[in-house]
């Protein structure tokens, strides 16, 4: 099963390899010291209330990396048929292997009302046909679908047209002492690091955002931060300036953060 989310990875890759932008994007820094999300080339223009919904996925016995495309082009064609409001999709593929689920399903909700109202049609209308045609190739459990309230904090400058992009988590609690108020200086350092990156070496497709989580857990974090990075090698180069950076000291000294990274694939936009 390893071997084929590999593979099913590298196919979603070089399936936006022929996308990405001629001009070399240029990595910002991340957040990363120390989980429908969106590719960071989004234009911010919903309301306020978008919520990002993670739905645990496991892969059966029959899973292939045909069989995953075939399902997603049905479950688009049953989304656009029924009473659904779902602008964005994504799947993301762990880049650490989990016990809890093999991939991801992200899904971009306008409220949780909405977000509520298309749960109920699926269950009463659209289930019974996917449980069939999913049979032994893939499996959910509705227990493990994660509602988030996402906040836009930073807009990709470089846009990029790929299909497939890389994100990370970052579940973080506050060391200590600090707080909200050491979070805003952060925040404005952060800022300030990315715009001087970007002015000597160009845009770059870097964005995040924040979550909240509509759901009680424990222990709860004290803030989530999302990057995003338009590829792979954006995101280690990203990494690579961040580390060793005087904001990667302050990050460190803020807060203690839990990070987990995927590999994302646009299945709906």
């Amino acid at each position: 099963m390893k071997y084929v989310m590999l593979t099913l990875l590298g196919f979603s890759m070089l399936a936006g390899c022929s996308n990405e932008p001629s001009t070399d994007p240029t990595a910002s820094a991340p957040i990363a010291a120390s989980s429908t999300e969106e590719p960071p080339t989004a234009a911010a223009t919903e309301a306020s209330s978008l919520v990002i919904e993670y739905v645990w996925h496991k892969a059966g016995e029959n899973f292939s990396q045909d069989a995953l495309m075939e399902k997603i082009a049905l479950w688009n064609e049953m989304i656009d048929a029924g009473e659904y409001e779902i602008p964005r999709a994504n799947i993301l593929f762990p880049r650490q292997e989990s016990e809890d689920f093999d991939f991801i399903w992200a899904l971009m909700w306008p409220s949780v009302e909405a977000r509520n109202a298309g749960w109920s049609y699926w269950n009463a209308n659209d289930l019974p046909k996917w449980a069939e045609a999913t049979a032994g190739i893939l499996s959910y459990d509705e227990a493990n679908a994660y509602v988030f309230e996402l906040s836009r904090q930073r807009e990709a400058t470089l846009v990029s047209t790929g299909e497939t992009y890389e994100n990370e988590f970052n579940f973080c609690t506050y060391n200590e002492g600090k707080g909200e108020a050491d979070f805003a200086v952060f925040q404005s350092a952060h800022t300030d690091f990315i715009n001087g990156y970007e002015a000597e070496n160009g845009p770059s497709a870097y964005g995040y955002v924040l979550l909240t989580p509509t759901f009680e857990t424990d222990p709860m974090p004290d803030f989530v931060w999302l990057d995003l990075w338009a590829s792979a090698e954006e995101k280690a180069d990203g990494i690579g300036y961040f580390e060793g950076s005087e904001l990667q000291t302050q990050l460190a000294d803020m807060a203690t953060c839990n990070v987990v990274g995927f590999a994302g694939l646009n299945i709906r936009s």
